[in-house]
């Protein structure tokens, strides 16, 4: 599998690809980039990604930095893997988890 790569679709919707693994997760974390004065919720699709806790600490840091924005985040099209990787942490009422819905862009 391909190496992890957040795509920006457009200014409020992105799309996570490939294997998030913990050499690049810390780069992968840094790749969300929030203007600041935004407030449209920022929607990642998660559809085409895979790593299990390694993907879990990238999402983690996108929902502190979007709280600390006061920005909302919304975790599109999660894999079965990382949704059993959360509930198994206890983490998955932490993370914004959205379900069953139509791929971005």
């Amino acid at each position: 599998m391909m190496k992890a790569e957040l795509v920006a679709l457009s200014s409020a919707s992105w799309r996570l690809v490939g294997q998030v693994e913990f050499s690049t997760a810390e780069n992968l974390a840094d790749a969300l980039v929030l203007e600041a004065g935004i407030s449209q919720p920022q929607r990642v699709d998660l559809q085409q990604a895979s790593g299990g806790s390694a993907l879990l600490l990238v999402l983690l840091a996108w929902q502190r930095r979007c709280l600390a924005l006061g920005v909302q985040l919304e975790l599109l099209n999660p894999p079965l893997q990382l949704q059993k990787v959360a509930e198994l942490s206890h983490l998955q009422n932490l993370l914004p988890l959205v379900l069953n819905t139509k791929q971005l862009g």
